[in-house]
């Protein structure tokens, strides 16, 4: 009973080293197809999930140190794995809550920071961001939708230290629609993070910096997703 009490003490406070996620993307252009295309409505859709995650997927080497001593360990380490996976579940989810600015819709963000960005270097006549799907006139007269969506967005650590460094981050996909035939003409998704790296006790203080970081990194997303879009299209030429 001792051995388990102390792998479990270990496993809760037991860490790896955390890193930047390498953005994935999976772009898809459908050769010229957006040179007629040229009004276009851009929407925020889909769910949002808010997360603070600490990035450490298995306990550390500590914890291995531990177990390669302990009796049955054959039995042990898949429980106290599975104990280590739920407690910091459990504490993602409390630093999600407490974290989570209550005014900040980040499909919203993505979708404003994406259409501003076309005005200015996009290959569109007409861009229009909208908080809901088009209806009406506003459908008939658009000749594709952008969606867009988040997700997942909230706050990570990427260093392990003292104190731990977190950053924002936002998960966000994007897609073009023709809205005649309603085929996909462009996809794309990719994992965005903020590039200032600050104390975690500096988000657990200060709520106005962390929805500022936040916004910040939505937006970055959005002129990213954007910025990809005009590079897919020319290279599709």
């Amino acid at each position: 009973m001792i051995a388990l009490r102390l792998l479990l003490l270990i496993a809760l406070a037991a860490g790896c080293a955390s890193a930047s996620p390498t953005p994935t993307a999976r772009p898809r252009l459908s050769g010229a197809a957006l040179d007629d295309v040229r009004r276009v409505v851009v929407v925020a859709s889909g769910e949002s999930r808010f997360a603070v995650l600490d990035q450490s997927k298995e306990p550390g080497r500590e914890f291995g140190d531990v177990m390669k001593w302990l009796p049955f360990r054959e039995i042990i380490e898949p429980i106290a794995r599975a104990v280590y996976s739920g407690v910091t579940s459990l504490m993602n989810e409390k630093r999600a809550s407490s974290s989570l600015p209550k005014d900040v819709s980040p499909g919203a963000v993505v979708a404003d920071a994406f259409a501003r960005t076309l005005q200015v270097s996009g290959p569109f006549n007409q861009i229009a961001a909208l908080d809901r799907e088009p209806v009406g006139d506003e459908r008939r007269q658009a000749d594709a939708i952008v969606r867009l969506s988040v997700p997942s967005w909230g706050l990570m650590r990427v260093r392990e230290g003292n104190p731990d460094l977190v950053a924002g981050f936002a998960d966000v996909r994007a897609q073009i629609v023709l809205v005649e035939t309603g085929v996909v003409l462009w996809e794309y998704e990719e994992d965005v993070t903020h590039p200032q790296r600050l104390a975690v006790d500096a988000f657990t203080h200060d709520r106005a910096l962390t929805r500022q970081e936040l916004i910040d990194v939505l937006e970055r997303a959005g002129r990213r997703l954007a910025n990809e879009l005009v590079y897919a299209r020319g290279g599709a030429r």
